[in-house]
């Protein structure tokens, strides 16, 4: 039963990536969280990415789609993106 549990709810990289999508739009079910939070406990670009695209959600909340970044903004954005590339 284990390993029946451990295969379904293993994931690779590219579905991994793809529930971290639904997951920021606020989508994922219960067992698509589980299957993320497994396959990040044990893939560290993944976790890496998952931060990465978490940060990047926050900081474009503010901006409306219509409007265009500033100098600064762009700037911050890739400040905080070179201080956690791997």
């Amino acid at each position: 039963m284990k390993k029946f549990m451990m295969k379904y709810l293993m994931v690779n990289c590219k579905e991994a990536t793809f529930l971290m999508a639904k997951k920021e739009e606020g989508k994922l079910t219960f067992i698509e969280k589980m299957k993320l939070s497994m396959h990040t406990s044990m893939c560290s670009f993944c976790k890496k990415f998952e931060k990465q695209t978490s940060k990047i959600g926050i900081e474009s909340k503010h901006v409306h789609a219509e409007d265009n970044l500033s100098g600064f903004t762009k700037e911050r954005i890739e400040r905080m993106l070179d201080e956690h590339l791997f």
